[in-house]
């Protein structure tokens, strides 16, 4: 085969491959957000919630003092007097209790729609207890 069919054969699989991503992060999407149902799709959007809890506890550990989230949903320092990421003055955390989510047992921020460590879209009803 001529160097110039390979070439284009591997830029016409890389490009397939980059839309069969997209695809299966719309699908995923849809699926969290309950449009679509199938028994394939939750066990793989399980494995996919799993990964996703040790993701976010590898990046927490390796947080140190970002401790707390903006409301703006930037993760901030326990020092910080303002958010770099939007401005606004931080609020000291109480010890008050937040919902937890149902998905993947985070606490979410109080005035979420979706968990930061998983993406379930949250609710009063249904997505936090």
């Amino acid at each position: 085969m001529n160097d110039y069919i390979e070439q284009e054969l591997n830029r016409l699989r890389a490009k397939k491959s980059i839309l069969l991503a997209e695809l299966g992060q719309s699908v995923y999407y849809q699926y969290r957000i309950g449009q679509i149902y199938s028994e394939e799709l939750s066990d793989i959007s399980q494995e996919i919630t799993e990964l996703d809890q040790n993701i976010f506890k590898l990046q927490t550990q390796n947080t140190g003092d970002y401790e707390q989230f903006c409301g703006c949903g930037h993760l901030i320092n326990n020092r910080d007097q303002y958010c770099s990421n939007c401005g606004s003055e931080v609020q000291k955390q109480t010890n008050t209790a937040f919902p937890t989510c149902t998905q993947c047992g985070v606490e979410a921020m109080s005035r979420a729609v979706f968990c930061y460590a998983c993406g379930t879209k949250l609710n009063e009803q249904e997505g936090v207890r």
